[in-house]
């Protein structure tokens, strides 16, 4: 814009208001280029080019596949043994009820039932390819969101770095998949929140945590449509599961039975008290290593009271937000799943999966409150990988620098999820 000068000669530019801090820059204006001496890790750099992490992980994904062939580190029970004998039950018709291992809502079997589809590459093989499909499916809903004023392509970089620290891991088990519908669902929540809430309803009936991605829905009409179209088509495909197997919703009866694992916040203070005079053993229960001995009853107790009360501020932060922005959604859901994995029972390695699904999804705003949450994700996984499978017998076997490993693991948990429940309040209420 001009400004007429006061002695009728044409002047410069007028000066341009100065944009504070706390201003929404959802406008052009917020594709800046880069701030000359930033610093690596400050995320207000340009970073609009995708080629760099494709190629990165399309790379890290031919050495996973390749690792996941090969089965190194011992970890491929579930695609090689568990998975195919439950497909062959389900494709007669029925949950595998009378396993205990099988804990799993219903659409989960529609995944284990997915690999028959390729014979030609045998079970094993056929899961592999799947589960590579859907990591491909986050990098695409990644990189597609990454474009536009405010965006960028470090959640991307997250996740095409990050899942190779858990080894052949997330090829070899069905998070991936889960995952991708988790990613999905907080990305449409903005602009389709019915379609959000169908996919988050559709992860909910794989593998329940997906459901927690729409505390973050925008106020108002968003929030009504997600939530109503995740409770339709929940019940939709609940019913023609039901009609269709039998035994479709065992797996809740299951649940309840399940104790402490030893990769638990409370497993792992047990395991520490055995260097300190403790007398519990370790018992292998429903397909995991579990704390059998005192006080495993009443610390199970107030693990399940502490998701309770998690879940209780979730709902708190929610009637006391007050501003909104892009990344609200995707923030939310990562402090909700943190939530979630760090006071379970259970804080299997195959978790930090969905951990760095969400992270990733935070990192692709500009304006996220969890930006160091989600880089913190990394020396996280890192640490899953070192107790399991590397250190996986060690710890079984009581060996100090294995149980020590796996408390700092969950002590770094534990502090990045109120990390990430405080910067989330303060962005927001």
């Amino acid at each position: 814009m001009l400004v007429p000068s006061t002695d009728g000669a044409r002047a410069g530019p007028a000066p341009r208001k100065p944009v504070l801090s706390s201003e929404r820059t959802d406008g052009p204006a917020a594709a800046e280029e880069a701030v000359p001496g930033a610093p690596w890790y400050r995320l207000d750099r340009r970073t609009d080019g995708l080629r760099a992490p494709v190629v990165c992980w399309l790379l890290t994904r031919l050495v996973l596949v390749w690792v996941a062939l090969a089965g190194v580190g011992g970890t491929n029970d579930e695609a090689h043994q568990l998975y195919p004998a439950w497909a062959a039950e389900l494709a007669r018709g029925h949950f595998p009820v009378h396993d205990s291992q099988w804990q799993y809502p219903p659409v989960a079997g529609l995944v284990f039932l997915a690999p028959r589809a390729l014979p030609f590459l045998g079970y094993a093989g056929a899961f592999i390819v799947l589960m590579l499909l859907c990591d491909a499916a986050v990098a695409l809903l990644l990189a597609r969101a990454s474009r536009g004023p405010g965006r960028g392509n470090h959640g991307l970089w997250l996740w095409a770095l990050g899942l190779p620290f858990l080894l052949q891991l997330p090829y070899l088990r069905f998070d991936v998949a889960v995952t991708a519908l988790a990613v999905g669902a907080v990305l449409l929540l903005d602009r389709a929140p019915a379609g959000g809430g169908v996919l988050a309803a559709l992860g909910a009936l794989i593998k329940a945590w997906p459901v927690l991605v729409l505390i973050g829905a925008p106020r108002g009409r968003a929030t009504r449509r997600s939530w109503v179209s995740a409770l339709v088509s929940g019940a939709v495909v609940s019913a023609v599961l039901l009609l269709t197997f039998s035994h479709a919703f065992s797996f809740l009866s299951e649940q309840s039975s399940r104790g402490i694992e030893i990769e638990s916040l409370p497993g792992a203070l047990l395991l520490a008290a055995r260097h300190l005079g403790y007398h519990g053993g370790i018992a292998y229960r429903y397909g995991s290593f579990q704390v059998s001995g005192p006080y495993v009853h009443g610390l199970s107790s107030a693990a399940l009271l502490l998701t309770v009360l998690g879940f209780g501020w979730l709902l708190w932060w929610r009637l006391r937000a007050r501003r909104w922005s892009a990344a609200t959604p995707a923030d939310a859901a990562l402090t909700a799943m943190l939530i979630f994995v760090t006071t379970s029972r259970v804080i299997s390695p195959q978790y930090l999966v969905w951990l760095i699904g969400l992270g990733a999804v935070c990192l692709v705003f500009r304006d996220t409150s969890q930006r160091g949450v989600a880089l913190a994700l990394l020396p996280i996984t890192l640490l899953t990988t070192l107790v399991y499978p590397t250190l996986w017998q060690p710890l079984l076997d009581g060996q100090t620098l294995a149980t020590v490993l796996l408390l700092l693991r969950d002590t770094a948990l534990l502090a990045v999820t109120l990390w990430s429940a405080l910067r989330l309040w303060r962005a927001t209420a």
